[in-house]
């Protein structure tokens, strides 16, 4: 695999969102989607600093994909390379069913086998539906070779309002508003927003959460006004929220747990890492393991109303 010894651990961090081979469009603006395997690397990185992270851009058409070809994108991920220790996966779907994704069901087989861990997203339905790979971590067979990622909103003490949820979310980590670098350019190029910002959470949360706050206009939205987008020249770091992000998070807290235990398994690690960690937070009522990495600080919420 990607183990090179007992400082270094491999990571492959595999995304599904960055949607275009060419970073601008005609005009120079930043591209949908651009630059989400990056972020994700610069999240990985900043959490486990002695880890060698491999990025693949196998999933580069903003997450739309055929299920059939889901599967096969992810064996070529790992053909390229090798099995990593740890496999970091932002991408996936819920298909109605409880027992599997079909699309990628030869692909869970074979990492069942392996030694690597997947590290997987439970994706940003607000749904306790299955969401796929993810919720493999809940069937027989697959408890220990993956884990499914929720995420906390930005106080660390409750779910973001947009993270799936239910028993078979395993663990939560920050996924609100997170800090890392985009993409790079040599100056500074302008980015469009692609959606506009809700008068109220689209889940029924009444905190300052990410459908409101900070207030903006999209190209892609019909706002029945031409309202004009808002604009802003984007300079190396962006925020950005999403169980994409928690993922990488907890994918990092693994390898460092790895690195600083001389741990080679990464499967042991991780039940090493959440039998050592006595930190809780609240999603939908339920009390959840909650893994809050120490470079990370929290930033209290803005309450709208009653309740959360």
């Amino acid at each position: 695999g990607l183990m090179h010894d007992y400082r270094s651990c491999g990571l492959l961090a595999h995304t599904g969102g960055d949607a275009q081979l060419q970073e601008c469009d005609d005009q120079g603006i930043l591209q949908q989607y651009v630059g989400h395997g990056t972020f994700i690397a610069g999240l990985v990185a900043a959490v486990a600093p002695n880890t060698d992270i491999t990025v693949r851009g196998t999933l580069n058409d903003a997450g739309a994909i055929l299920e059939s070809e889901f599967g096969e994108k992810l064996f070529e991920a790992v053909d390229a390379g090798g099995w990593p220790d740890v496999l970091s996966l932002s991408a996936g779907t819920s298909n109605g069913r409880t027992d599997g994704l079909l699309g990628v069901e030869n692909f869970m087989r074979e990492l069942r086998d392996q030694r690597t861990l997947l590290v997987a997203a439970a994706g940003n339905n607000a749904s306790a539906a299955p969401f796929w790979p993810a919720a493999y971590a809940d069937l027989p067979g697959w408890e220990d070779s993956v884990l499914s990622v929720g995420a906390l909103r930005s106080d660390g003490e409750f779910g973001a309002c947009f993270t799936n949820h239910g028993p078979w979310v395993k663990v939560y980590a920050p996924g609100e508003r997170l800090t890392s670098p985009l993409t790079g350019f040599d100056s500074p190029v302008p980015y469009v927003y692609q959606h506009s910002t809700y008068d109220a959470c689209r889940y029924g949360f009444s905190y300052g959460c990410t459908c409101q706050h900070p207030r903006h206009s999209g190209v892609l939205s019909d706002e029945g006004n031409a309202a004009k987008p808002d604009q802003v020249m984007f300079e190396g770091y962006a925020q950005w929220s999403g169980t994409s992000f928690a993922t990488p998070l907890t994918a990092g807290l693994i390898a460092a747990h790895m690195t600083a235990h001389k741990e080679t398994d990464p499967r042991t690690a991780r039940r090493q890492l959440l039998a050592a960690n006595a930190e809780f937070a609240e999603v939908r009522g339920a009390h959840v393991p909650a893994l809050r990495p120490p470079t990370w600080r929290p930033v209290p919420v803005v309450r709208l109303g009653p309740g959360l």
